[in-house]
């Protein structure tokens, strides 16, 4: 707004109308502008207090008192949200789009992102299996298998040929043959849990397939380069030559979810490399913390991820040491948690980070970004931090019967009930988590400076599936770790193990190299 300097006249470089229906925010900054504007033009006039209810909004307000349901009718609004929204149809193709883009036009629409990811399919498997679990709904069960089915196919996402150099990765999206190991993992933690839910073994050997592939491309360090491109492996002899690879990457965003599955792995078959490569990892990195760290779009986010793995490793090897390994990182977490539950985000020594905050206005919304611009600023990341937050303390608290972290665990999914999206002129939005949650004013903001995922961005996968399937695993009293596929797995692993780790010369045999099958310690 500009006063002309010599009539009474206000000039705006911006629409003033249609603030409503815009979603202009945040909302107290266009409460004082219009208050102020209206005393502007009527001085004579006392301007009342204006209020207005956002065509976005959220669940609750912090102070509403939750009924005992809440999770439960979170959950359920989820699920609505998935079917009518994000699960689409090509024939017998059965995908989920990756969200909405962060962008909102004058009408206050956003524009859906169909661009189709493995890890976004298989994540949405997972949340329908839930629904069938604790709803029994038969088209749950359904959409939960026509999911997996696809993501699992090949040629779109799975490579199932023997001779291709990438045999038994998940591309990075449709016919996409990019392997990052945290997307990949981001298909196999779904998939292990719906594999049991749904009682189906039809993807069990494509499962294991994935685990040993991603397993055979991770160094003897136990780290993995965070992104092989489907060229990358036959150029370089195939992959004996990233199984050899003394490879170090202290990033839990690219490394932690793959921990995870190996660690899984090993209590499902016994293979004792799928305990060896992570715990010596996860070592590693406990003693590089936090000078040797790389973050990506904050620190925080990294801290978070890392307590998955640490949680199946107290899971399948409990020993003193990696019980205050984790409890280590939850400490780190919860300095982070807010009364009402949030995790502030926090960025470490610019140095470090990958995307931290533009230096400079030119700078603003060129490349990916963290959603504040300096440690302190009261932004929750839902996208890369508070998403991986609740599954790590949710599972951190059922591997050690720490009552602490169980009452962090459930703050956060009170957290998550209330500010879950409402809207009835944006019903796509509707039962949704977008991204940037500012909680002192309660209200969906932040720095919008990421190029691809802004402030009001939603995405199905990493986002809306984690949150939605750790509510529906505190209802049923499940974690995500289970031992339930074991039998199944170990009648069918031997062989897959022998195949896959013959090199693609024929000469010699790797499946041995580390000791063979072991049965697991404790669960």
């Amino acid at each position: 707004l500009a006063e002309h300097s010599t009539h009474s006249i206000l000039v705006a470089a911006s629409k003033l109308s249609q603030f409503v229906t815009g979603r202009y925010g945040p909302t107290p900054a266009w409460k004082a502008i219009w208050e102020r504007l209206l005393t502007w033009l009527c001085p004579e006039t006392e301007i009342p207090s204006l209020s207005w209810t956002p065509t976005v909004g959220v669940q609750f307000d912090p102070e509403d008192e939750l009924s005992d349901g809440a999770e439960t009718d979170a959950f359920g609004r989820a699920v609505t949200w998935f079917n009518d929204h994000i699960v689409y149809s090509i024939d017998w193709k059965k995908g989920a789009i990756e969200g909405f883009e962060a962008g909102i036009d004058y009408n206050g629409r956003q524009l859906p992102r169909t661009w189709p990811r493995g890890d976004c399919i298989g994540e949405s498997s997972m949340v329908f299996a839930w629904d069938w679990q604790l709803t029994g709904n038969p088209a749950s069960h359904l959409r939960a298998g026509q999911l997996l089915d696809y993501v699992f196919s090949s040629p779109d996402f799975f490579h199932d040929d023997p001779q291709d150099p990438a045999y038994g990765l998940n591309n990075w999206f449709e016919r996409g043959p990019v392997f990052y190991g945290d997307d990949n993992a981001r298909v196999l933690l779904p998939a292990l849990t719906a594999a049991r839910l749904l009682d189906d073994d039809r993807w069990d050997e494509r499962i294991l397939k994935c685990l040993l592939a991603n397993l055979r491309t991770t160094g003897p360090l136990g780290f993995r380069r965070p992104r092989i491109n489907g060229e990358q492996i036959p150029k370089n002899g195939g992959w004996p030559f990233f199984y050899a690879e003394e490879h170090i990457h202290y990033a839990p965003h690219y490394q932690a979810y793959l921990w995870a599955c190996f660690l899984w792995a090993y209590a499902l078959t016994g293979d004792r490399e799928f305990l060896d490569k992570p715990k010596n990892a996860l070592r590693m990195s406990v003693e590089a913390f936090p000078d040797q760290w790389r973050w990506t779009n904050g620190l925080a986010q990294e801290i978070a991820r890392i307590l998955l793995p640490l949680s199946f490793l107290v899971r399948v090897d409990d020993t003193p040491e990696h019980r205050a390994w984790l409890r280590r990182f939850a400490d780190e977490l919860l300095t982070q948690m807010q009364p009402c539950g949030a995790i502030r985000e926090k960025l470490g020594d610019l140095g470090q980070g990958s995307y931290g905050p533009p230096a400079t206005n030119e700078a603003y919304g060129t490349s990916e970004a963290t959603l504040i611009q300096a440690n302190g600023d009261p932004a929750c990341d839902l996208l890369y931090t508070a998403n991986y937050a609740f599954i790590g303390l949710h599972e951190a608290a059922a591997a050690t019967g720490d009552a602490e972290l169980q009452v962090a665990a459930d703050r956060m999914a009170e957290f998550f009930c209330r500010i879950q999206v409402r809207s009835q002129a944006q019903p796509y939005l509707d039962g949704a988590w977008m991204r940037s949650f500012d909680y002192e004013l309660w209200e969906y903001w932040g720095s919008s400076a990421d190029l691809g995922w802004g402030a009001w961005s939603v995405e199905s996968g990493w986002t809306n599936t984690w949150l939605a399937s750790v509510l529906a695993m505190r209802q049923s009293g499940q974690s995500l770790f289970n031992t339930g596929l074991a039998e199944r797995f170990q009648k069918i692993y031997p062989a897959l193990r022998e195949e896959m780790f013959t090199p693609p010369s024929g000469e010699g045999d790797l499946s041995g190299d580390t000791g063979g099958l072991q049965a697991p310690g404790s669960e």
